[in-house]
């Protein structure tokens, strides 16, 4: 027996081949993918908010911080 990688380009195909193997002519083997790890939310969120909106967020998070270590 010989083992051959398909590419289906309409969803027919996949019908057609399910057909076949109903009919014991092939055997379907599925691919098991690994699964992809998960995403970093550093990597998720790069770029999300330009350079200069940054460095203010960074500025006024730190006027807060200094807030609090006023004393009242």
């Amino acid at each position: 027996m010989e083992t051959l990688t398909i590419e289906l380009k309409k969803a027919k195909g996949l019908a057609l081949l399910e057909d076949l193997e109903a009919l014991n002519i092939i055997k379907i083997v599925r691919k098991k993918t690994p699964p992809k790890p998960p995403m970093k939310l550093s990597d998720m969120f790069a770029g999300s908010i330009s350079i200069e909106e940054g460095e203010r967020l960074k500025k006024h998070s730190q006027e807060i911080r200094d807030e609090w270590e006023r004393d009242i």
